[in-house]
């Protein structure tokens, strides 16, 4: 069995894998960032690695953090802004 890998490419259409809606997964509008069991990466895509290269490395992890931000803002209910820490992790199941 191989690693779960960090795949990464700049645009949604990633030729020859099957993925859920765009709206699943994280993106900054225009890269494309999932989580990806497979013996060779799809034509097309950057390997970022598994989570503990990614986190390893600087250059990955600003990648990473790009496209799926650490934190978000949102309204609260008396319209305060309210930051909202995210999963170092995404895809992560309980």
């Amino acid at each position: 069995m191989t690693d779960i890998i960090i795949i990464y490419q700049t645009d949604e259409q990633i030729a020859g894998l099957t993925v859920a809606p765009a709206s699943g997964h994280p993106t900054d509008g225009t890269d494309f960032m999932c989580l990806c069991r497979c013996e060779e990466p799809p034509v097309g895509v950057t390997v970022l690695g598994t989570y503990a290269e990614v986190f390893a490395s600087e250059e990955l992890k600003a990648i990473y953090d790009r496209i799926y931000p650490p934190t978000y803002e949102t309204v609260g209910e008396n319209g305060e802004t309210v930051i909202i820490e995210k999963p170092e992790r995404f895809g992560v199941f309980a």
